[in-house]
């Protein structure tokens, strides 16, 4: 019953997406735990927009181990601006905050359209705390893994799951999945311009963000779960591991309570 209430939620999410303009070629996409964490898709010569709100203050967070060399803005008196390390602070500090910010570091270039807008409750879902970029290319830490490559050989099929099923949106459908009992691969067609972000659905049917790699043509996620969900602007696809169902959490009962 759990499965089927989840499998239903799935769908629900896909058709009230696809009525929503999100794309993450322009804005930033809320995680499922909290709207106010948001996240960038990398793309070279993209402009990003950033909308920023009055007396509060948000972080925008480039890839581990990239550090910000020059930062420009068309209009600077409009922000509060702090870069370190491989963030920046900043914050709207007058009424005409709208102009243009360009971020060099020491591996890429990023630009920006900045606006802002008034707020008065922080747990506003249109404000951000903080946006951090996603690299499809490289996985969500944003540098390659030159590791020993772990490519399955297909020698003995009966070693690996192909057990799954998806729900959502074709797209961004996978055409292989399966996993060998410790990764979970995942093999898409060329066309596909981009890799979706993943998500780990938890027991409880929340999500969290996960990390891969690419292998020889293949998306790695280094655990083997009952199920994703893969998301990419409007479009999200649910992915079941059928030998692996979801099983719901319980609450413990200390034994001798009433």
């Amino acid at each position: 019953m759990f499965l089927f209430v989840l499998r239903l939620i799935c769908v629900v999410l896909i058709l009230g997406a696809s009525s929503k303009a999100w794309s993450l070629e322009e804005n930033p996409k809320p995680v499922p735990t909290d709207a106010r964490i948001r996240i960038y898709s990398y793309k070279p010569n993209q402009v990003y927009k950033f909308m920023g709100h009055y007396r509060f203050q948000s972080s925008i967070e480039f890839a581990p181990g990239e550090t910000i060399e020059t930062l420009t803005m068309g209009d600077p008196g409009g922000w509060q601006i702090e870069p370190l390390g491989n963030r920046i602070f900043l914050k709207p500090i007058d009424d005409y905050a709208t102009t243009n910010m360009t971020v060099i570091t020491n591996l890429r270039m990023y630009h920006f359209e900045l606006y802002a807008e008034e707020t008065e409750d922080i747990r506003d879902d249109n404000m951000v705390f903080v946006v951090r970029f996603v690299y499809p290319e490289y996985g969500i830490g944003g540098v390659k893994n030159y590791s020993i490559s772990s490519t399955p050989e297909f020698n003995d099929t009966e070693n690996y799951n192909f057990n799954y099923t998806v729900a959502g949106k074709e797209y961004i459908s996978p055409i292989k999945i399966f996993d060998d009992g410790e990764f979970t691969y995942f093999q898409f067609r060329e066309k596909n311009s981009e890799i979706p972000a993943f998500f780990l659905v938890n027991p409880d049917g929340s999500e969290e963000l996960i990390n891969y790699r690419m292998d020889h043509g293949y998306v790695v996620i280094e655990r083997v779960a009952s199920q994703f969900t893969l998301r990419q602007g409007s479009e999200i696809l649910c992915v079941f591991n059928e030998s692996r169902p979801l099983i719901k959490l319980t609450p413990v009962t200390k034994a001798g309570a009433r």
